[in-house]
């Protein structure tokens, strides 16, 4: 497996910021492409749940773990994670490895 690896965060919106949540959540990846290490245009996914609409999956790849932790540390990037949180019951976002394909 590559060293790439994946964000992937669960978002429980609060009721009523549905489409708040996906604008704020589009201005975040646009942030995302203005690093100094951006992950690669046009990867990452916001997908939303089609029994619960408040419940939302995003994801994406990125070419190793510095990149997130360059990603993480950028005050532009932590604000716009700030405002999805704030739309949110619940946010958990994390980091992943790819172990396995198909």
């Amino acid at each position: 497996m590559s060293d790439e690896i994946y964000t992937l965060g669960l978002w429980q919106v609060k009721p009523g910021n549905e489409a708040e949540f996906v604008t704020a959540w589009q201005e975040l990846a646009a942030t995302f492409l203005n690093l100094p290490q951006p992950p690669e245009a046009g990867q990452a996914r916001l997908i939303q749940s089609l029994t619960d609409p408040t419940l939302f999956y995003s994801f994406g790849p990125w070419p190793n773990m510095a990149t997130v932790q360059a990603m993480r540390a950028d005050a532009s990037a932590q604000a716009g994670l700030g405002r999805l949180r704030e739309l949110c019951t619940t946010a958990q976002p994390g980091s992943f490895k790819v172990v396995a394909q198909a």
